[in-house]
């Protein structure tokens, strides 16, 4: 599940929505009959012509008959890697089971912030240079269910994840000269969570098949786990002291939400 407490996150729903009408128009698409050839005359028990017949192909009920087992997954990567996988199994036509397992990492070098102290002294430039990376890892059970005859499904999603955060910072001030480096680590988990989701599943005849899925997750109350090290000060040696509250510090910046939104896309096999 692609699920960050980034900003690029809060474009999640909206991009779920924008999916949802997409999807609507693809699968009514598919189920509008052709427009026939001028006929000249019509079928009628009065010229003794059959009734016409409208050919049309298996509905998505059918094809999800059909196809009971289902393996499918998803994979994107470049500063943001995602790799999913996941496996179903259609109890009928309406219901269905699975696992879902995911990763997700984010690296990004080179973070640069700089600010200028104007109300309060020293009136002075601060910045902050660092290198951090994120990690989620984790799987869940769900369970689906397709409303009517339609590719559109809702579930349910009990899993566990687990966090980890990585960084190396560098904080300097241009008024004394002086910086202080140090060596950060954040993991929360194991981490489970229940969700509730909306999607969209379309199988073809061939056994293809491809859809999305939002999901809102709540979590359970978790453990954290905060380090500080290779703390270093241009100006004084650090000490114990120093260690402590950079890391009580460090601990209160640091706040993951109690939910979360995530979509889920997939492709894959069914037979």
């Amino acid at each position: 599940m692609i699920s960050r407490p980034k900003p690029a996150s809060q474009f999640f729903p909206i991009l779920s929505i924008l999916l949802c009408i997409v999807s609507s128009q693809v699968w009514a698409q598919t189920t509008e009959t052709s427009p026939d050839k001028t006929i000249e005359q019509k079928p009628s028990p009065m010229n003794g012509l059959p009734p016409e017949k409208t050919p049309t192909g298996p509905s998505q009920p059918e094809l999800r008959e059909k196809f009971k087992n289902q393996i499918s997954g998803f994979a994107f990567g470049r500063s943001e890697k995602y790799y999913s996988f996941q496996v179903a199994r259609m109890l009928d036509s309406q219901w269905a089971i699975g696992l879902n397992g995911y990763t997700n990492s984010y690296v990004n070098r080179f973070d640069n912030d700089t600010a200028y102290s104007y109300f309060l002294p020293p009136h002075d430039f601060y910045g902050r240079l660092r290198n951090h990376q994120e990690k989620y890892w984790g799987g869940a059970f769900f369970v689906q269910r397709f409303i009517a005859d339609s590719p559109f499904f809702v579930s349910l999603w009990l899993g566990r994840e687990h966090y980890q955060k990585n960084q190396t910072a560098l904080y300097w001030e241009s008024a004394g000269n002086t910086y202080r480096f140090e060596k950060d680590s954040y993991s929360s988990g194991p981490r489970n969570y229940a969700g509730f989701g909306v999607g969209f599943r379309f199988q073809t005849v061939s056994g293809f098949f491809f859809g999305w899925e939002g999901v809102w997750s709540w979590y359970s109350p978790y453990h954290n786990s905060f380090s500080v090290s290779d703390l270093y000060y241009s100006d004084r040696t650090a000490n114990i002291g120093d260690l402590l509250y950079r890391r009580y510090a460090y601990q209160n910046s640091e706040r993951l939400p109690g939910s979360s939104f995530g979509l889920n896309l997939f492709v894959g096999w069914a037979f």
